[in-house]
């Protein structure tokens, strides 16, 4: 974890957030102590890459639905 002074926060932000948006976790300290942690926004389940949004849906239930959600999930993904 990487450690900043709220003053160099506010003075190079947009440096600092980039720092964070590529994974790095940064806590930010006013008047030397812990005050608030920069972290990415990504959520844990949430798959970023080349290949995202581009796998098949399959249903556990497609003879009780005959598949009506899987066509509505497809046209929504596609929107």
């Amino acid at each position: 974890m990487k450690s900043v002074p709220l003053k160099d926060l506010k003075e190079n932000l947009s440096s600092w957030v980039e720092k964070a948006s590529n994974g790095d976790v940064i806590q930010v300290t006013k008047y030397n102590r812990p005050y608030v942690i920069l972290a990415p926004g990504e959520l844990p389940g949430l798959v970023r890459g080349r290949r995202a949004g581009q796998g098949g849906l399959t249903s556990l239930f497609k003879e009780a639905t005959a598949g009506k959600w899987l066509k509505i999930l497809d046209e929504d993904r596609d929107d």
